[in-house]
C-alpha cells in the first residue's frame, strides 16, 4: 500500500470512528496519523486539533491541552488550536494564560465575536475592567445585538463606577431578550444605587417573577 492510500485510509478511519461516537479508536487512528512517518505538518496539526477535541470531549483536558499545544507546534498560525488552548485554560480558571491564548487567537483571526466576549470575561475575573470593556466592545462591534456581551459590558460599567453607560448596555440587552431576569436585576440594583428608588423595585421585583417562571419551567412536573 502507497504512502498516500496509508495516510488517507487513517484519516477516513479517524473521521469515521469520530462520527459514530467511537471516540477511543478514532483517538487510535489520529494517532497512528501523527506517528506516521510520511505525515506532513499541516496533516499532523489536524490529527493534533483533532486528538485535542476528542479528549475534551472526553473530559481529559491536561490531554487535551498537551494536544492543542502540538498542534500549534506543527502550525503556529492555528488561531483554532489556540482558541481551544484559551477556552480550556478559561475553563480550569487560568485566566492569566487564557487571555494570553486568546489575544494570539485574535491576532489570527480578527472576526470572531465569541472570542473578544470570552477574553472580556477572563479580564473581568482579573479585575481589569478596562480592558474587560474594551474586549466585549470589540465583540459588540462585530455583532450589534450579542446580548453577551451587551450584558457583560454593562456589569463591566457597573464595576467601573459608570452608570449611565451600564444603564444603557442593560436596557438593551432587556430590549432584546424581555424575560433576561439577571439583566432586570443588575438594572434594579444599578437603578436603586442611582437614587432611583421606584424604577428599581419595579425591576427586581420583574427578576424575582422571571426567574421563579424559569425555575417552575426546569422542575420535572
Amino acid at each position: 500500500m502507497n504512502t498516500e492510500k496509508q495516510l488517507s485510509d487513517l484519516m477516513v478511519s479517524a473521521y469515521t470512528h469520530q462520527k459514530n461516537g467511537d471516540l477511543s479508536l478514532a483517538i487510535q487512528a489520529w494517532n497512528g496519523l501523527i506517528n506516521h512517518t510520511d505525515a506532513d505538518e499541516a496533516l499532523k496539526a489536524n490529527a493534533h486539533l483533532s486528538l485535542g477535541n476528542l479528549h475534551q470531549l472526553q473530559g481529559n483536558n491536561d490531554l487535551a491541552i498537551e494536544s492543542m499545544s502540538n498542534a500549534i507546534k506543527a502550525n503556529p498560525n492555528s488561531a483554532e488550536a489556540y482558541f481551544c488552548l484559551a477556552y480550556l485554560e478559561q475553563e480550569k480558571e487560568n485566566f492569566s494564560s487564557a487571555v494570553e491564548y486568546f489575544e494570539q487567537a485574535i491576532a489570527l483571526k480578527k472576526t470572531d465575536s465569541g472570542a473578544f466576549n470570552n477574553l472580556g470575561n477572563c479580564y473581568d475575573r482579573l479585575e481589569q475592567s478596562d480592558q474587560a470593556i474594551n474586549a466585549y466592545s470589540q465583540a459588540i462591534s462585530l455583532d450589534a445585538d450579542y446580548i453577551a456581551a451587551i450584558y457583560n459590558r454593562g456589569n463591566a460599567y457597573i464595576k467601573a463606577a459608570k452608570d449611565d453607560l451600564a444603564l444603557h448596555d442593560l436596557n438593551k440587552a432587556i430590549e432584546l431578550d424581555a424575560n433576561f431576569y439577571q439583566a432586570y436585576y443588575n438594572r434594579g440594583t444599578l437603578l436603586k444605587r442611582m437614587g432611583k428608588t421606584t424604577q428599581a423595585e419595579q425591576d427586581l421585583t420583574k427578576a424575582k417573577s422571571l426567574a421563579q417562571q424559569e425555575l417552575e419551567q426546569k422542575t420535572p412536573q
